[in-house]
């Protein structure tokens, strides 16, 4: 028969348990296995974000602001207002709705400034449903590891101690710059979806495509090479530099380009002439109201703004050479 355990005995198996569980764990530590768990952001229901801050870890720098105003989000700084980068709200959550810690860093005050997360050396994120808060985080130190090659962010939850190590790039990838959050958006649509292109200006002209003919510029065939490359071109004008408190109440386009296709919104972009002999000319398009660019950065305007007979002039794409062949040695 097997002989019932007392008490005592009973006491003491669970008593050896525990000691060999405190066992395991310590080797475990002792092996490098992460044996952290816990959960400091809560979920983020994107529906009730009306408004949210990126305090800059650059003390002389204002606060950024991001506010939905109907269906669009806009973004502010310095008394400085524009339509915020499309995927912003939603690039903010998912980085911070990432953050798993690694492990716990520290938690005492003292040390926060070992870590950038004082309110003055790190970055401040903070999501507000109108007044109340969703989430209040700051984001710091950024290290990496050579030889385990991980990369890792300090965070704290503002107004608790607890520093937390997380695994990733997070400290790299919140942008303390104003303007990497401001929509530079000011074409859409590739140009195989394009099918009319009416230029005004001191060189008006009409570029449509022509599903038998390819092609054409005021009905004269163009040629099919050069203008899918300047099409191309034209396609990638959403990365300029801004030009700020420009006003053209009182102004005339010198230039217009309206741009019609199939399955894309019509779109208008103008030229205004600028007194900057640094701009010489601001671009602006009806997809991003109240965006202004410099014409001359990168050659917007020449690339926006092509004469009618770029279309005509053939190009060769340059081939790349040929290899020397090598000598044969000799024996």
């Amino acid at each position: 028969m097997i002989k019932k355990l007392n008490n005592k005995q009973l006491l003491l198996i669970l008593l050896a348990l525990a000691v060999g569980y405190g066992i395991s764990a310590y080797l475990r530590n002792k092996k490098g296995e992460n044996t952290f768990h816990t959960n400091i952001i809560p979920k983020i229901d994107s529906n009730k974000l009306t408004t949210f801050y990126i305090y800059p870890k650059l003390k002389q720098a204002k606060p950024i602001r991001f506010d939905l105003k109907g269906k669009t989000w806009m973004v502010s700084q310095d008394g400085i207002t524009s339509r915020a980068e499309e995927r912003s709200q939603q690039y903010i959550i998912k980085l911070i709705e990432g953050i798993t810690p690694d492990r716990l860093a520290a938690n005492d005050p003292a040390q926060w400034k070992d870590f950038d997360v004082t309110d003055s050396a790190g970055t401040r994120i903070v999501l507000l449903n109108k007044a109340d808060t969703l989430i209040d985080l700051l984001v710091g130190k950024f290290s990496y590891n050579t030889q385990q090659r991980k990369a890792m962010s300090s965070v704290r939850i503002h107004g608790q101690n607890e520093v937390y190590s997380v695994d990733g790039f997070l400290t790299m990838n919140v942008a303390n710059d104003f303007v990497s959050w401001r929509d530079r958006h000011l074409v859409t649509g590739e140009p195989q979806t394009w099918m009319k292109l009416t230029y005004t200006g001191d060189n008006s002209y009409t570029v449509t495509h022509d599903l038998q003919k390819g092609w054409l510029v005021d009905n004269q065939r163009a040629d099919s090479a050069t203008t899918i490359q300047l099409l191309q071109k034209l396609s990638m004008q959403n990365y300029g530099s801004f030009v700020d408190n420009f006003d053209t109440n009182k102004m005339q386009a010198a230039y217009t380009l309206k741009v019609e296709g199939a399955n894309i919104p019509t779109f208008v972009l103008k030229a205004y002439p600028s007194a900057d002999t640094a701009s010489q000319y601001v671009i602006t398009s009806s997809l991003n109201p109240g965006a202004y660019m410099n014409g001359k950065n990168q050659n917007m305007f020449r690339s926006i703004f092509i004469t009618k007979d770029a279309f005509f002039q053939h190009t060769v794409t340059a081939k790349p050479m040929a290899a020397t062949p090598k000598a044969k040695s000799k024996k």
